[in-house]
């Protein structure tokens, strides 16, 4: 075997829903992959000896960052630790993949894409919402505008749930300064996919609140956000607590039409149902779930009213840890890089300045 065909060892940081809903199974589907260890603070336990009982599991961070067959770190643990393991990890020869939001701060993200460049290891963040079915239709429906709805002029997301009370987890019952609550638990997927759709913004304006008003959850669990760009371009950014009725997940407004789109990507449930990116279902949509158009086609300098439902693409997650592998080997570049992921952090960042002061923020204005 070629050092270039080697499977590259990876290590997981951690084993809660994160580690074990997403990142096993996909490490353990994509090939040149070989998941070789987990920390988890309790030792191991059934989960772990059942389904990877190849795997050594650590009880401490430092003891996988120690261990020399280990080359790629996934860090998966509560967001204000993501900082120090990712530095730590680094410094240590590995190459990071860090779960979303990246950071807490903007200059910590860009400190360690820095690092990363000095230590010339691969840092990457995982945004796995860009290998949505939805999302990824949305692309094509972008970039084929001109023939399709025509110039873009509303771009509308949202992650809207119904859950009057809190689980109790660190997202909810932690602090915003450690990188809990909504806004850095779903602003951060869908800060990422508009950026990847449409780049940076002039202006940027939000409301961020708690409005369930739980005594044990203190931190937001809405917000609004508005990105708007020098064409006339506004994206709509959303999510709540309260919504009782589904709202639409995109929908997508040109000069000759609509696109709407309901429902949230099957690959969670799915991947939480034990289908992984090997099954032919894995990331398919139903049809009933695929998107509606309403758009004047233009067609040979001739336009035809088309209406109906759209194909979703199919999801697959397991894409991006493909990418991963590929960067590693200097096969390709990355297509989640640690810059960009900084700057995700970075309009967090400013959405909560303009929830704060009440104004509309400049995209390019210094955060704190």
């Amino acid at each position: 075997m070629s050092s270039e065909s080697k499977p590259i060892a990876v290590g997981v940081i951690g084993f809660g829903m994160s580690a074990q809903v997403f990142h096993a199974p996909l490490i353990s589907s994509t090939k040149g992959l070989h998941l070789a260890a987990f920390v988890n603070r309790s030792g191991p336990n059934l989960t772990l000896s059942s389904k990877y009982p190849a795997a050594t599991v650590y009880q401490s961070h430092s003891q996988l960052l120690q261990d020399p067959a280990i080359d790629l770190v996934v860090i998966t643990t509560p967001n204000t630790l993501h900082f120090d393991l990712a530095r730590e990890a680094i410094e240590a020869g590995k190459h990071v993949i860090v779960e979303k939001p990246f950071t807490v701060t903007f200059e910590q993200g860009i400190l360690l894409a820095k690092l990363a460049k000095q230590h010339s290891r691969i840092l990457s963040v995982f945004q796995n919402r860009r290998w949505d079915a939805d999302f990824l239709t949305i692309q094509k429906l972008v970039q084929s505008q001109q023939s399709t709805l025509g110039r873009i002029v509303s771009f509308e997301s949202r992650f809207d749930r119904f859950r009057n009370f809190s689980k109790n987890g660190w997202r909810e019952t932690g602090r915003v300064e450690e990188g809990s609550g909504v806004l850095y638990d779903l602003c951060s997927h869908l800060l990422d996919q508009a950026l990847a759709l449409f780049g940076e913004p002039e202006f940027i304006t939000a409301h961020v609140s708690n409005q369930r008003q739980l005594a044990n959850s203190q931190v937001d669990d809405q917000f609004l956000v508005h990105l708007d760009y020098k064409d006339g371009l506004r994206c709509t950014l959303g999510a709540g607590m309260l919504a009782r009725i589904p709202t639409p997940r995109f929908r997508l407004t040109g000069l000759n039409g609509s696109y709407v789109k309901y429902g949230l990507d099957v690959q969670e449930n799915q991947l939480k149902e034990g289908l992984t990116p090997k099954d032919s279902a894995y990331g398919v949509e139903k049809e009933e779930d695929w998107g509606e158009l309403d758009t004047l086609l233009q067609v040979e300098g001739v336009q035809l009213h088309v209406k109906g439902k759209v194909d979703s693409e199919r999801g697959m997650y397991s894409a991006y840890y493909e990418n991963v592998y590929d960067a590693i080997q200097g096969r390709a570049s990355l297509v989640v890089t640690a810059e960009q992921a900084a700057w995700v952090i970075r309009g967090i960042q400013l959405a909560i300045e303009s929830s704060r002061t009440g104004q509309r923020v400049s995209w390019s204005q210094p955060v704190a």
